[in-house]
């Protein structure tokens, strides 16, 4: 009879926060480097593959022309808009894919360090994030105007469009930034502390670089925004109030565009905002000190060691 020896385990036998889950006795120094590099390449060729057909059937229909966009000067269509959610939203498949791969943990283990997505979580988080979000667009209509809203032949398409695929967009976005690159990257660290502020703010650097703005402060906004969703996600364990946040976030910054067109969706250079949008970063900051006080009151945990081997019990 041969002897076998025993794999290392995949998962923490000690405990691990979040950020740090890929460090395991299985990890090596070279995996995160193989892991962000396989996530980038095939989330790239996934939303290049998506974009593919709308951009085809854009320009055969005479809503996209090709030689402008070449130009830099995209149009962004109802197809285009549907075709990059989509190609967000692929972000979640393809991070546990890359984990499962690289680091030999399953894809439900990206969601949380419980295994898997903790809807009950997410639902309560949902309910407190939509009064507060709520109030700030009430806040800032009244400073600023309601917005003109026309019906319109793409109306119906962008409802269902916005409702289907943009919580997939939001949370593909959490998955791909605050999921796989932040272990990725706080794995690296023997020490967690620091571990968690190197991931931090690399990924709130790649979120904020990811919206394309050359507007400051939309880039301070949305630097502000990643720091919260990284902190949420470190004190609960797992992605759920980030992406409660994001995704409330973005269906009710989205609730006009049926009504009032995509033409101004993506204007994020100089002057597109101002310091009006410190309105947006108070009720976001409010928001995370509900929900941390949410998780608090839950006792949620912020570690856990799944594979950790329990003592032999003496008869």
């Amino acid at each position: 009879m041969s002897w076998q020896p025993v794999k290392p385990s995949a998962l923490p036998v000690v405990q691990r926060e979040y950020h740090e889950f890929f460090r395991t006795p299985r990890f090596r120094w070279w995996k995160p480097l193989l892991a962000i590099a396989m996530f980038v390449s095939c989330w790239f060729i996934a939303a290049l593959l998506i974009s593919i057909p709308p951009v085809i059937i854009d320009t055969a229909s005479g809503r996209l022309d090709i030689s402008t966009a070449a130009q830099g000067q995209l149009k962004l269509t109802p197809l285009l808009f549907l075709a990059n959610n989509l190609g967000l939203a692929a972000a979640i498949p393809l991070a546990g894919l890359t984990a499962w791969a690289v680091f030999g943990q399953r894809p439900r283990w990206i969601s949380s360090i419980a295994g898997g997505f903790r809807w009950g979580l997410f639902w309560r988080f949902v309910a407190v994030a939509v009064p507060i979000l709520l109030v700030s667009v009430g806040v800032e209509t009244l400073l600023a105007g309601p917005p003109q809203l026309v019906w319109n032949a793409d109306s119906w398409f962008l409802i269902i469009a916005i409702l289907l695929t943009t919580p997939l967009q939001a949370a593909g976005e959490e998955y791909g930034t605050r999921g796989l690159l932040a272990r990725s990257i706080g794995s690296w660290f023997s020490s967690a502390r620091v571990g968690l502020v190197v991931a931090t703010v690399v990924t709130s650097v790649v979120f904020m670089l990811l919206h394309g703005a050359g507007d400051p402060w939309l880039n301070g906004y949305y630097f502000t925004v990643g720091v919260a969703c990284s902190v949420l996600v470190w004190k609960t364990g797992g992605l759920e109030a980030g992406i409660a946040l994001h995704v409330v976030n973005n269906l009710i910054g989205e609730v006009t565009i049926p009504f009032g067109g995509l033409e101004g969706m993506f204007d994020r250079e100089a002057g597109a905002a101002g310091p009006e949008i410190l309105i947006q970063v108070f009720f976001t900051l409010a928001l995370v000190a509900a929900l941390l006080l949410v998780a608090r009151r839950l006792k949620i945990p912020q570690s856990a060691a799944p594979a950790a081997v329990q003592p032999e019990l003496v008869p």
